[in-house]
């Protein structure tokens, strides 16, 4: 199978020929563009041939005028757009008509097949080999001390190969390391051991299942793993500097089989024996678990020592105080186009802290199943997640099939579980199935769930008898900084920054996350889909174990900052202490009258009514929209058509009784009885424009907040949305004017 010099520059097959090759329209073009003198020529013959036989009355003025002037170019287009589609084509215009032609469809629908069919036939084929693989992966990492030491022969260890001498051959090969290069080497190949596990005898990787011509060296790969984990260095701008440091190091340049003095491009080879050090590493954990005889709770503990880990000597403030607590948020800017790649991995390629697509469609026909019990679930702080899950619209993800991630993680930053949205926004059955997988894990612990909508989460899961046999072991908050959007009758039960047991948890290190991850988002949309969800685990590895080598020294900073707290919090109560208090003459502020004044706050949220302020608000809402109609008929009462004038009309009808059946239904309060009607509907108007200045104001607020990020110990970074920030700032301008008016 030796192939020579002069092989390589030729074209052998058919294939090669229409892959290599140009395009028959650009042939066809360049050949125009030289035949174009010669073809004005006859067309001039032709004519003097024309006036001739005029001249001589063979033919007839009219015969001779529909030749007159220069060839038709529509000729020229009318014939390009029958060329057949061989290769390649150009043009942006014959781009668009290649849709259209029932030819191009069926052609390219059996191409991606067969490409398709070949990726499968290729995958199988690794899934064969890759036990065998990695069982001489081990035994070689342990003889060479983890490829320190390379073979400097290729041989094979004693009573590896049984074959006969005449049955080992020889075959070239392009090996590639960090700092050398091997073209067209001699390697030996026999037929008892598979080329590929030869190879790993040898220090390589191969790039195929069968008959490999080009291989990696092992230790590049381990170098690639970390540079990649570190600095997420795409595979082309990788193997374009490999290529050029190598290139420095050869005397002979290394081309493409059959391309003409054409530089080979590693970035698919790369990519494939990438994929199989990838498969290596995850065997490699398989067998550390099963060898350990790790437990699910094991692996949990492993995941995160501090959540998870032995409990000895650990004393609780109180018995609801939970032992876990998770948070949980979701990213749409981790998408996957859908034209990148039309792959669909089963369950069974799915990484570890995934959650299967049927678990997570089962919680959904659960949630199917109990929408009528969620009627009437509509509190007013989830109207702003509403809004901004919405405006993620149709063309945002219309050429998405993975529209993002959803993901949890504990209060020391580790990310413990993912999910994969498809084709749907950030919906509910997300966080339940993250939630009733750890619970599955965990049946005597208490758990605490920060959400940025934990309201929402908690409304729905009692209405609906979610999670039913563990509520009493739940208890739900809003991360920090989206608390204080949610009005304030939220925020007296939800805010961890105003309710026991939480700490200094601030349920954003999922935003920690995303930052760190957000290298991958550019290369992962146009990925393959499993290439999408192994990727986001290995870095997501990484993350954690750097989290957990520097944990001492971040609880170390927790502690700090939860002293300074403490000791900031004393300060200022003992000032507070020192003044006398106006509401208990003759005494100061204590301890026991603040407690109170909390416990009658929360008493009255807890336990009022919010239907009333509601139907308050509507009211004003409404009175609001008749002002605005008002004025936008006086502006154009001039220049009123009759059928506007009886659309003003109908609309002015149908607001005063909605303003007549609200008022009905809001009634009297007895706070503004000796008010005139007037009077009670510029109240009601201020009230709902400050309302709605307030929640523009706080939302501004939310998205101008800086996150502190943790993955470096010490280090912060402001972490801010542009966009979201400037329509926040565009909206509050119009609602500030509507109340000062």
């Amino acid at each position: 199978m030796a192939r020579n010099a002069h092989g390589r520059n030729r074209h052998n097959t058919t294939a090669d020929f229409l892959i290599t090759g140009t395009s028959r329209r650009s042939r066809t073009q360049a050949a125009q563009i030289r035949n174009q003198a010669r073809e004005l020529e006859e067309h001039r013959a032709f004519l003097e041939e024309v006036s001739i036989a005029q001249q001589l009355g063979i033919v007839d003025a009219n015969y001779a005028q529909q030749f007159a002037g220069p060839p038709h170019e529509d000729d020229e287009q009318e014939r390009s757009q029958f060329e057949p589609l061989i290769g390649s084509y150009v043009g942006e215009d014959f781009e668009n008509d290649v849709e259209q032609l029932p030819c191009a469809a069926h052609a390219a629908y059996h191409r991606a097949r067969r490409y398709a069919e070949g990726r499968e036939r290729m995958s199988q084929r690794w899934s064969e080999l890759e036990e065998q693989v990695a069982a001489a992966f081990l035994i070689c990492q342990k003889a060479t001390k983890n490829w320190t030491s390379l073979p400097g022969t290729y041989t094979l260890p004693p009573n590896t190969c049984t074959c006969d001498p005449i049955n080992v051959q020889e075959r070239s090969m392009d090996l590639f390391d960090i700092i050398y290069r091997h073209s067209a080497i001699k390697v030996p190949f026999c037929l008892c051991t598979p080329d590929v596990v030869r190879l790993v005898h040898y220090g390589y990787i191969a790039s195929s299942p069968d008959v490999p011509r080009t291989a990696f060296s092992i230790r590049l790969l381990q170098f690639h793993e970390l540079l990649w984990q570190t600095a997420v260095v795409s595979t082309s701008s990788f193997v374009q500097a490999l290529s050029a440091f190598l290139e420095m190091r050869s005397d002979t340049p290394l081309y493409a089989r059959g391309g003409n003095y054409r530089k080979r491009n590693l970035r698919v080879p790369l990519s494939h024996s990438i994929d199989m050090f990838s498969r290596i590493r995850l065997i490699q954990q398989k067998i550390l678990i099963e060898g350990l005889q790790l437990s699910q709770n094991d692996q949990w503990a492993n995941q995160c020592p501090r959540c998870f880990g032995p409990n000895q000597h650990e004393v609780k403030s109180h018995p609801k105080e939970p032992d876990i607590i998770i948070a949980l948020d979701g990213n749409f800017q981790q998408r996957h186009y859908a034209y990148a790649s039309k792959d669909n991995p089963p369950e069974s390629h799915y990484p570890r802290s995934f959650v299967k697509p049927s678990k997570i469609t089962n919680v959904a026909d659960t949630l199917t199943a109990t929408d009528a019990s969620a009627v009437g679930i509509d509190p007013p702080c989830a109207d702003v997640h509403k809004a901004a899950n919405d405006a993620r619209g149709e063309t945002t993800w219309e050429k998405c099939d993975d529209n993002g991630l959803f993901a949890s993680a504990c209060r020391h930053d580790i990310p413990l579980m993912f999910a994969n949205i498809y084709k749907t926004g950030e919906k509910l059955y997300y966080p339940i199935a993250l939630v009733r997988n750890l619970l599955a894990d965990f049946p005597q612990h208490k758990v605490g769930i920060l959400y940025d909508i934990g309201c929402h989460l908690e409304r729905h899961v009692r209405r609906r008898g979610l999670l039913s046999d563990r509520l009493p072991d739940l208890i739900f908050g809003t991360s920090v900084f989206h608390a204080y959007v949610h009005e304030w009758s939220c925020q007296v039960k939800y805010n961890p920054r105003l309710n026991p047991w939480w700490g200094l948890s601030d349920g954003e290190c999922l935003e920690r996350l995303w930052a760190f991850l957000s290298p991958l988002i550019s290369t992962l949309r146009v990925s393959t889909r499993l290439h999408r969800l192994t990727s986001i685990q290995h870095r997501a590895d990484y993350y954690t174990k750097e989290l957990n080598e520097k944990a001492a020294y971040w609880l170390l900073q927790k502690l700090e900052h939860a002293n300074e707290v403490i000791s900031s919090s004393r300060q200022e109560l003992a000032e507070l202490y020192q003044r006398p208090n106006n509401y208990t003459p003759g005494s100061n502020y204590n301890s026991h009258f603040l407690e109170q004044q909390w416990s009658d706050e929360q008493a009255y949220h807890l336990h009022t009514s919010r239907t009333s302020e509601k139907q308050q608000l509507e009211l004003g809402r409404l009175l609001c929209l008749e002002e605005e109609l008002n004025k936008a008929w006086q502006l154009m009462a001039d220049a009123m058509t009759p059928e506007q004038a009886l659309t003003q009309a109908n609309t002015c009808v149908s607001v005063q009784r909605q303003l007549q059946a609200q008022r009905n239904i809001v009634g009297t309060t007895g706070l503004a009885d000796n008010l005139t009607q007037i009077q009670q509907d510029k109240l009601a108007m201020v009230w709902y424009t400050k309302t709605e200045l307030r929640k523009s104001f706080l939302a501004l607020i939310e998205e101008k907040e800086p996150l502190l990020r943790v993955c470096r110990p010490g280090e912060s970074s402001t972490l801010a949305s542009w966009f979201p920030s400037r329509k926040s700032g565009q909206l509050q301008p119009t609602d500030t004017r509507v109340y000062c008016k």
